[in-house]
């Protein structure tokens, strides 16, 4: 269930009016074709809004029930005028070449206030739609590249006759010219020339049949107008234009400065790159690998490109400039780089903090302190060496005393270096066209849960992490991203408090949730984040997979036998933000993620279910906010979270886990007022999904993932919330109600699976978060 809304205004302030003179209170466009689609009338109205004059555009500031219009401008013919004028050109831009456009105004008086209204009205006619498309280029090898090439053309037979796709398609060709040596070749060396009319039906015809026919044509013509394009190149009185270019020498400063008097030059030459440098803070030889430019070879500007993204995204410099130099009377260009580098180091703090409160178990407040060091250039090799240490708390009890309920501090060490460090793989790292980082990371943290459990432990990786744009020109707005570790190696030691032992004891089949031990893991991270062509939306594509023990487990000792975990993992997750005006958006989620102990596993006590520090839990700020953090589910089950004198502890597990989980979100966002400037944005959402077990020996029926029990066991809740934001990160506070519960604690079974059940105060959640939810 969604609950949508906008903000509702009941009323309009309006601040500083003139005085006895009709003033501009509201501007309007109305565009008067039903046969219009939509999506094209929600476009048309958007860039009509943009060509309104300042002046007249009447914008006010939303205080919700409210709104504010400070210092209305003077009713002007003349401002109204400037905006027809843009309004039309903008219609013609998009192929309208026979749209009409008028407006109204009328005045009406608000006790000494005199408000005018102004509406314009627009009839957009049919858009002119491009009946043939041709090249001409003076160069036949411009030609050839040209129709080689055609497959990617951004405008075809057919299209709206628009400025802006028109302009585009020339883009990619002076790119595509460029990309294949054509480095001088600009945009004012091509034109568009068109015409929207037959030169046939220009020429009498005799025959009363052609003429009837000419007739009929012209008829056709007005009721669907078309247009001949054809792009050509301009007549060029040098051949500058037209000359091919070569790579020629390539020279590095890789430490400019603004005083340039200290330290004498030193020239190194390695691999047809120079280095020049007056201090020793970089090694010459990382140079060559991150430029991609090659001495002899033809000049291409998407190296060119390449080359300077490399060196602004190694971090290590702040400034970054590539001089393009071609020598007089040859087909050679040469190359010189200058680089300031930025600060070696990077120190940062930052403190995090998240709250939720329910009347079944009290207020949780969780804050995290962040330190972190980062080395741009260690071992004078711009590799990346990042420190990190976090302390975090979770406090909970509040009425009881008992304040910190979970403790945590970790330290954590990354060292990057920015190009694939592999023996002998020299002739994939040239090749590959995107950006390569290899990372060895070294972690430890220790957990204290109160009265639970202290859980040790260690994790190192040395992995890769690879992302590349798409090649073909209309997917450029496409990117790929993908990690992986190999291998991944974690050990975890847990220490069993008394309580814990307790409940243990009393229930046997949780002996297996919190359980330690050896993973022995390749993982791969995916991830595709693009835009859609209309740019009204943002879509992120993330898909995860680990496999843990697969070859480890073939080497047998006690050891690994005791300790090690042999399963898969895989989930998925689909995000989509879209925009429906210039202020609102909906943003929808889904995940999906299963992992299976493999019955290889050679301890049995590990073999029913994953270890609980890889397995899937929900509820919390981020996740499903009608429940705190990992207290729904698994499945239609009814336990109790915490002892309580007056009932059996054989159903306590403090928290819920599982081996599967599906989850579903969708938020309908929108601005509600600003506060000295702050935005202050409101949000409805629902949150729906839950975890399960997998395997018999997890748990009882009602916890084990099956698909005819999907309905019962799904989870709903649904709410609305207000985030501050401070551009640079948002605090959020979201309140959640519980619409269906499946998995409620032991005190308020009679609500399971019913909807609506709870009172609402007691089935109700509070969530303070840091940012957004999710991915957006």
């Amino acid at each position: 269930m969604v609950f949508v809304f906008s903000s509702c205004t009941l009323f309009t302030v309006v601040r500083n009016e003139p005085q006895n003179k009709p003033y501009i209170f509201q501007t309007s466009i109305n565009i008067k074709d039903n046969d219009l689609k939509k999506d094209e009338r929600s476009r048309l109205e958007g860039g009509l809004y943009e060509q309104l004059d300042d002046s007249i555009a009447a914008r006010k500031l939303d205080k919700v029930f409210w709104e504010v219009l400070k210092n209305p401008q003077p009713l002007d013919s003349g401002l109204i005028s400037r905006s027809l004028e843009f309004m039309n050109n903008y219609m013609v831009a998009e192929g309208y070449f026979h749209d009409s456009v008028n407006f109204t105004t009328e005045v009406k008086k608000v006790g000494d206030q005199q408000r005018a209204f102004i509406q314009f009205n627009v009839w957009p006619g049919k858009p002119t739609l491009i009946d043939s498309l041709g090249y001409d280029l003076q160069n036949d090898s411009l030609q050839y590249l040209t129709d080689n090439n055609l497959k990617d053309a951004l405008i075809k037979k057919g299209d709206r006759f628009a400025q802006s796709p028109i302009s585009l398609e020339m883009d990619r060709l002076v790119e595509l010219y460029r990309n294949n040596g054509y480095l001088l070749f600009t945009r004012n060396n091509l034109y568009a020339l068109w015409d929207t009319l037959d030169i046939e039906l220009l020429q009498p015809a005799l025959d009363p049949l052609e003429q009837v026919s000419q007739i009929q044509k012209l008829q056709e013509r007005k009721e669907n107008p078309t247009a001949n394009l054809e792009i050509r190149q301009k007549q060029l009185t040098d051949s500058i234009s037209l000359q091919k270019y070569y790579v020629g020498n390539v020279t590095v400063y890789p430490d400019v400065r603004a005083d340039t008097t200290k330290g004498a030059e030193k020239a190194t030459t390695i691999r047809n790159v120079t280095v020049v440098q007056r201090s020793d803070k970089f090694k010459p030889k990382i140079f060559p690998q991150y430029v991609y430019l090659t001495r002899g070879e033809l000049y291409r500007q998407s190296r060119y490109m390449r080359t300077v993204n490399r060196f602004n995204n190694l971090g290590t410099w702040r400034l970054v400039d590539i001089q393009q130099i071609p020598r007089e009377r040859t087909d050679t260009v040469d190359f010189v780089m200058r680089l300031t580098p930025a600060p070696k180091y990077n120190f940062t703090t930052n403190l995090e903090g998240s709250f939720s409160q329910s009347v079944i178990s009290g207020n949780f407040v969780g804050l995290g302190l962040n330190v972190g060091l980062q080395n741009r250039n260690f071992l004078k090799g711009a590799n990346q060496l990042n420190t990190n240490i976090r302390e975090g708390v979770e406090l909970g009890g509040l009425n009881s005393g008992q304040f910190i309920q979970t403790r945590q501090i970790s330290l954590s060490n990354s060292l990057i270096f920015p190009r694939y460090v592999f023996p002998g793989m020299n002739n994939f790292r040239q090749s590959f066209r995107g950006n390569i980082q290899s990372i060895l990371s070294l972690n430890a943290a220790n957990t204290e849960r109160r009265l639970l459990f202290n859980l040790t432990s260690f994790n190192t990786s040395w992995g890769y992490e690879f992302g590349w744009r798409s090649r073909e020109y209309a997917l450029t707005n496409r990117s790929f991203n993908l990690g992986i570790k190999i291998p991944n190696i974690e050990y975890s030691y847990i220490k069993k408090r008394d309580s814990l032992l307790s409940l243990i004891r009393e229930n046997p089949s949780i002996q297996n949730l919190f359980s330690d031990g050896l993973i022995t893991s390749v993982i791969t991270n995916f991830s595709m984040p693009w835009n859609s062509a209309n740019k009204r939306s943002i879509n992120v594509l993330r898909m995860n997979l680990e496999a843990s023990g697969l070859l480890t487990g073939m080497v047998r000792n006690s050891f690994i036998d005791e300790q090690l975990y042999r399963f898969v993992k895989l989930d998925a997750e689909y995000a989509k933000l879209l925009k429906l005006s210039q202020k609102t958006g909906l943003v929808v989620r889904g995940f999906a993620g299963v992992g299976y102990e493999l019955d290889a596993t050679a301890n049995p006590l590990k073999r029913s279910q994953l270890p609980f520090f890889k397995q899937y839990y929900s509820g919390g700020p981020n996740s499903m906010r009608a429940w705190q953090l990992r207290r729904l589910g698994p499945g239609s089950t009814i336990k109790y979270y915490e002892n309580d004198e007056s009932i059996e502890n054989e159903f306590i597990v403090p928290d819920r886990f599982g081996d599967v989980q599906l989850e579903a979100n969708i938020e309908y966002r929108l601005p509600l007022f600003n506060i000295a400037g702050l935005p202050i944005n409101g949000a409805v959402f629902t949150d729906i999904g839950n975890i399960w077990y997998l395997k018999k020996e997890a748990g009882s029926p009602e916890e084990r993932f099956k698909l005819s029990r999907l309905g019962k066991d799904i989870a709903i809740g649904s709410g609305a919330g207000i985030r501050a934001d401070f551009s640079f990160f948002v605090i959020r506070l979201d309140y959640a109600y519980k619409v269906k519960d499946p998995s409620p604690d032991g005190r308020f079974a009679d609500y399971q699976n019913k909807f609506f059940a709870y009172p609402f105060f007691k089935g109700s959640q509070l969530q303070i978060g840091i940012g957004y939810p999710f991915i957006f």
